[in-house]
């Protein structure tokens, strides 16, 4: 505990000495910009929140929850934080250790004896940190698609297993990489040493006690419907709502790494308590002091972009547990993004301050969130003249999610189908160890049927397949185009020259990395 202590001592001190001479000027909301961002990036709703001192200086609402009924976003409007829930797993399990039902350094196979990671070596001194902090040793986003695009067919209980089959793409304890699926191996501790569902014990030890009654761990209760905010995108040049089709009876499998779904209001209870160390009042405490400290160490070393160079003069950046933790502008600053289709979340803190961020936004527009954060946030850093919409949307009047979108649709458009008779020979079953099987098979909802695929499990891969110039090569084409992601298939060859296998791979570079489709290697049944 010593070595992280201090750790975060240096990292505080660094930054505190950076920041002595800078204070921040409160301000009120932008309005007049807020809007020009959500007009230019098609964005319907976006919730904007900012505490100071313990004080909520600023909290509106702005546009509506969905654009076919057209009710406007108020700060009770409820939001999905999408990876900002990260930060609630670390702290349920900070609680735990504070009642000594757990320790971060203790070994995960001791609390979970069927986690097992490609390495047995690695399995084994696998800790409790080290399935927070991105540094596993597996590649950016391994696994993703038993999470996204949802609904899917995989339990948690399935992911744990499945983690065996990822192949490591660097080493532990000392590469960076982002992922989602240890945050689920993490949320299965809770129940292994307290017999509740993480569901339960997020929402019995975090939000009833910081009153969050517009917060959900869980499916959102009844009364509460109403105010949840629609998801939406760019698709096909228009915006749209998204919806997934959730079965109500059936846990997400993703939740404690990205399922929560809560409103502006609740999140500046969450983000007081972070900003006060974990004291809800005086006597009375989420987390320990201790605990605190340690969810804002730095364990895992992160590269610092050269647009946080530019933009924020960033020197460090790093990872703790379920927060990003570098300098801004001379200040400490812990912060997270959250992104999922349809909705998109940032918090940023900045503890030497005493000083608090939420936006919260109901379309998948990165530059938008970057840009109407940072027309929030930097005032009080100093800055009151930068465009933000300009830097984060240069080139473009459109969301980012529209722009890959149009990439993704000037693939060739040649269909394989049954006049094609080379193709014939691509139909079957094939199977991944981890995401299981696939089907492609003729369609013959057309004049000439068409090649499709589908997956058994992930009920979005339906598309149509593509022929592409070189042989063995088709694309698909989903038939959800608000996926964004449509993949290039490669057909293996055994000896006899027959089709026996085949690996799929991004068709573009601008697709979300959670899109792991390079990580599948098929073998034809």
């Amino acid at each position: 505990m010593q070595k992280f202590s201090s750790q975060y001592l240096i990292c505080s001190l660094l930054i505190g000495g950076l920041s002595m001479f800078t204070h921040a000027k409160p301000s009120t909301l932008d309005e007049d910009k807020i809007q020009t961002i959500m007009q230019k990036l098609y964005i319907p709703g976006v919730a904007i929140g900012v505490i100071k001192n313990g004080e909520i200086i600023a909290a509106q609402g702005f546009g509506v929850k969905d654009i076919n009924s057209k009710e406007p976003v108020d700060t009770d409007s409820i939001f999905k934080i999408a990876s900002n829930t990260k930060a609630f797993t670390a702290a349920a399990l900070a609680i735990l250790v504070d009642e000594n039902k757990i320790r971060w350094d203790g070994k995960v196979q001791s609390y979970l004896p069927n986690f097992k990671l490609h390495d047995p070596w690695v399995s084994e001194h696998f800790n409790i940190i080290d399935l927070l902090t991105h540094r596993s040793g597996l590649g950016l986003g391994a696994g993703d698609l038993m999470l996204w695009p949802e609904p899917s067919s995989f339990t948690r209980r399935q992911v744990l297993h499945n983690l065996r089959y990822l192949k490591p793409t660097g080493e532990f304890r000392a590469d960076y990489a982002y992922d989602n699926l240890l945050y689920i191996v993490a949320s299965e501790i809770i129940p292994a040493v307290t017999g509740k569902s993480w569901e339960t014990f997020i929402e019995q030890k975090i939000m009833q006690p910081l009153g969050m009654q517009h917060c959900f761990a869980g499916n959102v209760n009844e009364q509460k419907q109403k105010d949840i905010a629609t998801p939406h995108g760019v698709v096909g040049g228009k915006l749209q709502t998204i919806i997934r089709p959730i079965d109500p009876d059936k846990p997400s499998v993703s939740a404690p790494a990205g399922g929560i779904q809560c409103s502006l209001n609740d999140m500046l209870k969450w983000v007081k308590v972070q900003l006060n160390q974990g004291k809800i009042t005086d006597g009375k405490s989420l987390f320990s002091q201790a605990q605190h400290k340690m969810m804002w160490t730095p364990h895992t070393i992160m590269p610092v972009s050269t647009r946080s160079k530019r933009f924020d003069n960033t020197h460090l950046s790093s990872y703790g547990l379920g927060w990003r933790i570098n300098d801004m502008d001379g200040h400490l600053q812990v912060h997270h993004t959250g992104s999922l289709a349809g909705m998109y979340s940032f918090v940023s803190l900045f503890p030497e301050l005493d000083l608090g961020f939420v936006v919260l936004t109901n379309q998948q527009s990165s530059a938008a969130r970057s840009a109407l954060m940072y027309t929030v946030m930097k005032p009080y850093l100093g800055d009151n003249a930068t465009d933000w919409l300009a830097k984060f949307a240069p080139a473009s009047s459109k969301s980012s999610s529209a722009n890959k979108q149009k990439n993704n649709t000037e693939l060739n458009n040649v269909l394989a189908n049954s006049t094609n008779s080379d193709v014939k020979q691509y139909v079957g079953t094939y199977e991944d160890p981890w995401l299981g099987q696939f089907i492609i098979e003729y369609s013959d909802n057309d004049k000439n049927a068409n090649l499709r695929i589908r997956s058994l499990r992930v009920e979005k891969f339906v598309g149509d397949l593509h022929l592409q110039s070189s042989d063995d090569t088709l694309l698909i084409r989903w038939n959800d185009r608000s996926l964004e992601a449509d993949a290039v298939i490669t057909f293996k060859r055994n000896q006899q020259n027959e089709v026996n296998g085949m690996t799929l791979a991004p068709a573009s570079k601008d697709i979300d990395f959670s899109y792991d489709f390079q990580d599948l290697d098929f073998t034809k049944l």
